[in-house]
């Protein structure tokens, strides 16, 4: 996935028999059940156990919203002139669609017909509320199935590449390579006991000529949250890694998340033409 545009082609999948098209090899049966390279999905998909961590920046909000704007969607401006950007990683390791490893560059943004927040205080009221829709600017994985489920199920930008993910006591880490060349390695303190309350937040995605919509629930023990953090490791000639020093990385991050054991579920998305609004 090198290209850094919003509407670019999809990598195929590897797979048993060779590259794999998502489309060829994947069938919705009903609202609620599909079937994914031969396997039977029926949704919601739910994860038992998860470990996860977050890196959330102050980007400039005009760059962000050139970067984004084939999406539809409009960066959140926490304050005039700046957005937010966040670099996150996951191990999950009890899923329905099995143990992998995720990376994601997200922007916290509207969608078309939906009301701006106030800057700051309204920002910050929906992200502690789980209100405000996340963008999901890129979500490569390191295996081939939920590669295809990602895709076709929910429109999510997967494709397969490196991501490693190390949690321990003290520290998590999150790499991200591709095509043998680093995009980005990020950290954050771990440790906590705090637990996070179940929160309904929409996830906003962009394939097939559509804005795709869902709704995914998280809760989960070993919550960490850090003001501040460490600069992250940014690569110097993947495009993505050129793509985020234009938006001003390697820096310190506003703040670092991270939690022990997350437990998920995904319900079904809504899908709609590009610029128009969802039903809700």
């Amino acid at each position: 996935m090198q290209n850094t545009a919003i509407i670019c082609q999809e990598e195929p999948v590897p797979g048993d028999a060779g590259k794999e098209i998502t489309d060829e090899h994947c069938t919705k049966v009903s609202s609620q059940s599909y079937k994914i390279a031969g396997k039977d999905i029926t949704l919601p998909v739910n994860v038992g156990a998860a470990a996860m961590l977050m890196n959330i920046f102050v980007v400039d909000a005009k760059k962000a919203q050139q970067l984004i704007a084939d999406s539809g969607f409009k960066v959140v401006e926490i304050w005039p002139g700046k957005a937010l950007m966040q670099l996150l990683g996951v191990d999950y390791q009890q899923n329905d669609l099995g143990d992998y490893n995720e990376a994601a560059i997200v922007f916290p943004v509207t969608t078309p017909g939906e009301s701006k927040p106030l800057p700051v205080i309204g920002s910050a009221r929906r992200m502690a509320k789980g209100s405000l829709s996340s963008y999901v600017y890129r979500m490569p994985v390191n295996q081939g199935f939920t590669t295809h489920a990602g895709r076709f199920i929910w429109g999510f930008p997967k494709w397969v590449t490196e991501v490693d993910i190390q949690f321990g006591p003290k520290a998590a880490a999150a790499t991200f390579n591709d095509d043998g060349e680093l995009v980005f390695s990020i950290h954050a303190a771990t440790g906590g006991k705090s637990r996070a309350k179940p929160q309904a937040a929409p996830s906003l995605a962009i394939r097939n000529g559509l804005a795709w919509k869902t709704i995914g629930t998280t809760e989960g023990e070993g919550l960490t949250f850090k003001l501040g953090g460490r600069v992250p490791d940014i690569g110097e000639t993947h495009p993505l890694a050129v793509t985020l020093r234009d938006l001003g990385l390697p820096k310190k991050p506003l703040c670092t998340i991270s939690m022990r054991k997350a437990v998920m579920q995904f319900a079904g998305p809504e899908s709609v033409p590009i610029g128009q609004p969802f039903s809700s």
